[in-house]
């Protein structure tokens, strides 16, 4: 088996969580495997989380970077986009290729008909599909996957995911791997009562009152407005707690509410942690996800969870967390209802960090521990 010494990273214009978890691994590389290069193909369209910065460290590590300039949906784009990405692959000649979300895995499965080409491996970060919504985009997207998927190995960040890829997608089982999704279990943590309220002040959050929090940009995966729709019903009701929201779009959201005092919007916020170290509870209410990191965050820094009953959550059922609240299906008729009782029995329990809970969580989550598994796939594929 030869050494790994080189590997090409490729990633859509990611945002957010896609975006985190390529940049946690090239940096987990550059830190405790600087014998392997690392180069990088990525977009600046769309961007969020500093990802030119990201692309600088590749740079100032001996790799090479690439701006594939293409937008997460087909475009004509693509296809100087994967020429360019050709002529990459050919100078800088990598040993395994990683492609995450569907334009990166597409450009890269595409080429890896080509012959010459290394091993890939593709990470959906949730299938499109996985929401089971119908729709001939959804059928579109399906049938890609289902075609590319039989190229190099799926890297599926929850059982849920691996269950489409295989039950709907079609996929051999032989080619999907579990991967999941790894945190930084030394920032997301309980705070102490005093950096909380030192973090609260920082934030502009009351001192004393009850908080619960969610994170997550404003878009039809995220499935906010029933959740808007509950609260302006429980706070008509007299609920007696705050709500704050993190993510693009949500200080329309939160200025739209009934009681619009109640609610605290950040657009963006360079440190999560902060919002969850300072907060009671944690919300999402999503119609499915990857393995969602900023659940695994708040699950890290003990808070009581709120979570729909959907794709990307469910495998969570199996683990024995003790401190997930389950919504009904997204589906569901009785969805925003279920959003209110979750709500109302989450403050009716007492407050303070679940530590076993926490201690669950970092034992299985562990950031180190997943991408140190992941290397070693990486190993283990090398010609």
């Amino acid at each position: 088996m030869s050494p790994l010494t080189r590997i090409l990273f490729v990633s859509e214009p990611g945002k957010n969580g896609v975006f985190v978890v390529v940049r946690d691994l090239i940096r987990h590389l550059h830190q405790r495997h600087p014998e392997i290069t690392v180069d990088l193909a990525w977009s600046s369209r769309r961007q969020l989380g500093e990802a030119d910065v990201l692309a600088a460290e590749v740079r100032a590590n001996g790799g090479e970077t690439l701006d594939l300039h293409v937008s997460n949906a087909p475009e004509a784009g693509d296809l100087p986009a994967a020429f360019a990405l050709w002529r990459l692959i050919r100078r800088r000649r990598p040993q395994i290729i990683h492609a995450h979300s569907s334009k990166a895995g597409a450009l890269v499965r595409l080429l890896a008909l080509l012959p010459g080409m290394p091993p890939v491996f593709y990470t959906p970060h949730a299938y499109y599909g996985v929401a089971r919504a119908g729709g001939r985009k959804e059928a579109v997207y399906n049938a890609l996957e289902a075609a590319f998927g039989r190229i190099g190995t799926t890297l599926c960040c929850s059982e849920d995911e691996r269950d489409f890829a295989r039950d709907v997608l079609r996929l051999p089982a032989r080619q999907l791997e579990i991967f999941l999704n790894g945190i930084n279990t030394d920032t997301f943590s309980p705070a102490s009562p005093e950096e909380r309220a030192a973090l609260r002040a920082r934030l502009g959050l009351p001192a004393d009152a009850r908080i619960l929090a969610t994170i997550g940009r404003d878009t039809p995966q995220k499935n906010y407005g029933p959740l808007y729709a509950a609260l302006d019903r429980g706070f008509a009701a007299g609920w007696d707690f705050h709500f704050a929201h993190a993510g693009e779009g949500s200080p329309a959201l939160v200025g739209a509410l009934a009681d619009p005092a109640r609610g605290h919007a950040y657009e963006h916020l360079d440190a999560p942690a902060d919002l969850l170290r300072a907060a009671d509870g944690f919300i999402l209410p999503s119609r499915y996800e990857g393995l969602a990191l900023t659940m695994l965050e708040a699950l890290a820094c003990g808070l009581p969870c709120l979570l729909s009953d959907a794709p990307g959550f469910q495998g969570l059922r199996h683990v024995g967390l003790n401190g997930i609240r389950w919504l009904p299906a997204p589906a569901a008729p009785d969805f925003e209802a279920g959003i209110e009782r979750a709500i109302a029995d989450w403050l009716t329990s007492p407050p303070g960090p679940l530590l076993e809970q926490v201690a669950q969580t970092r034992r299985i989550f562990d950031r180190r521990h997943q991408l140190d598994q992941l290397i070693a796939l990486y190993r283990a594929a090398v010609r």
